[in-house]
């Protein structure tokens, strides 16, 4: 017999299992595309949105950049005059990418020592591109103010020297960069803190140093203090008490960590600001009239630049730019600002008086030439400041400058204080008071006055020290977004 095969008919339901199956996996294939691409989107969504939030924030750093450099142009003008980029960008970042730019604004503040400035950074993506892509707008507000340092009754910059002619000097504090030197054994210095910063480069480093010896005050000032404080970032070669505390003395020596005092540049426009205005007549209000003669004259308030807000030395101003003040008191009734030397050609003896409570600045753009100078009894505290050089005239007897001199006359002013960008120099000078005067400030401080003659040189302890501020500089005080 012949055997034969039959191909028998699937059932239904097998058949439409197999089409389920093709179905599902169609339906999975299309949920796992769907999942797949919404991540791709997702993926590619989070990838741009963290690009943006990059070139955002280059957009933030370039706007913080322009700050930082409106700030330092500001501290690099002493007239702090610096006013933006004028609408022009400047570029800071340029890359394949992108690039980044910046412009800014500077304003003035509130006060004379305040500035508002405005940055604006931008990205450009592409580098090419004509309109910025991503955009930040700050505003920093800046205050220019001392640092924590506080001015001393005696401070330099550099040296003071001591002379042989000298028996006693009265201080409460002497801050100095560089070092003490003192000329004879006879000399006492008398002082309840002294800070010196750097040495002598002779044999010894000698932060104080010379023949003269260190006196404990038979006072103090302080509350509580009684030994006199030497901080010294090298040796006191003074003995006793060298470098070893004693019962008078606590002495710190070869401290390395002392701060100098980076400058004493008290710019005009730190107590001027745009409500002082120029003088009505040149210099007019120091020539004429009779004495005592009021700065400024009646009817002038606050026209007190002489004779206008420029700098340095204008002829106009007195003589070929030489201002005499004769033997006249003169009242300070506001800040001032002087464009010349005072009594260059001829030492002259003014008296000085501040009628208010609050002090009160004169800056001069020369230098000061003084025999004698007095401040009128009950005055109140007068910064006097001089910018000028050091005259060359002056070199003999004032071997470290004398942009400040106070000659062979009689200095009786305890409620002025000198403050000299340059040199500082006391030549055989009598004291009529005691104190003598209230302070005194310079690149280097000679001190060559006479002893006891009839007052020994005596710094005024209870002058506003604090209204002389040192180190000055512009920092921003305020910021916040646009």
């Amino acid at each position: 017999m012949i055997s034969k095969s039959y191909i028998y008919p699937q059932p239904a339901i097998a058949r439409d299992r197999r089409g389920s199956i093709i179905v599902s996996i169609l339906i999975v294939t299309l949920f796992l595309f769907t999942v797949v691409s919404s991540l791709m989107i997702l993926a590619n969504s989070n990838l741009s949105r963290a690009k943006g939030r990059i070139y955002l924030l280059q957009s933030q750093y370039a706007a913080e950049s322009g700050a930082d450099m409106a700030i330092a142009k500001l501290n690099a003008d002493s007239t702090a005059s610096y006013t933006g980029t004028a609408g022009s960008e400047v570029q800071i970042l340029d890359n394949t990418q992108y690039r980044s730019t910046f412009t800014t604004t500077v304003a003035a503040g509130a006060t004379s020592n305040e500035r508002v400035i405005t940055a604006i950074g931008k990205v450009y993506r592409p580098r090419n591109a004509v309109t910025a892509s991503y955009v930040h707008k700050i505003e920093v507000t800046a205050e220019r103010t001392s640092s924590s340092v506080s001015v001393a009754g005696m401070l330099s910059r550099n040296i003071i020297e001591i002379a042989s002619s000298v028996k006693d000097i009265y201080a409460r504090d002497l801050y100095v960069n560089g070092y003490i030197n003192m000329n004879k054994n006879s000399t006492n210095l008398h002082a309840e803190s002294i800070t010196v910063a750097g040495k002598n480069t002779g044999a010894g480093n000698c932060s104080i140093g010379g023949t003269g010896n260190l006196v404990k005050p038979t006072s103090f000032v302080t509350p509580g203090q009684t030994k006199t404080k030497l901080t010294l970032a090298y040796n006191n070669c003074i003995s006793p008490p060298g470098n070893t505390s004693n019962t008078d003395f606590d002495v710190l020596t070869n401290q390395t960590t002392l701060s100098k005092i980076q400058s004493t540049y008290i710019p005009w426009n730190q107590y001027m600001d745009s409500s002082y205005t120029n003088s009505y007549n040149a210099c007019t209000d120091w020539t004429n009239g009779t004495f005592p003669r009021t700065i400024p004259s009646a009817g002038h308030t606050k026209q007190t630049q002489y004779p206008d807000n420029g700098s340095t030395i204008s002829a106009t101003c007195g003589t070929n730019g030489d201002l005499s003040l004769a033997t006249g008191q003169y009242d300070i009734t506001d800040n001032v600002h002087i464009r010349a030397n005072l009594c260059a050609a001829t030492a002259c003896t003014p008296t000085f008086n501040n009628p208010s409570a609050s002090p009160r600045y004169m800056f001069v753009e020369g230098s000061v030439n003084f025999d004698g100078v007095s401040t009128a009894t009950g005055s109140g505290p007068i910064v006097l400041i001089s910018y000028g050089a050091d005259p060359a005239s002056k070199t003999s007897v004032c071997p470290l400058g004398g942009a400040i001199y106070l000659g062979n006359g009689t200095v009786k002013a305890p409620d002025m204080y000198f403050l000299s960008i340059n040199g500082l120099c006391l030549d055989k000078t009598k004291f009529g008071a005691n104190p003598g005067f209230g302070g005194i400030s310079g690149k280097n401080i000679y001190i060559s006055s006479n002893s006891g003659s009839p007052f020994d040189p005596q710094l005024n302890t209870s002058f506003p020290f604090n209204a002389v501020p040192i180190d000055l500089s512009w920092h921003a005080a305020l910021y916040r977004r646009l």
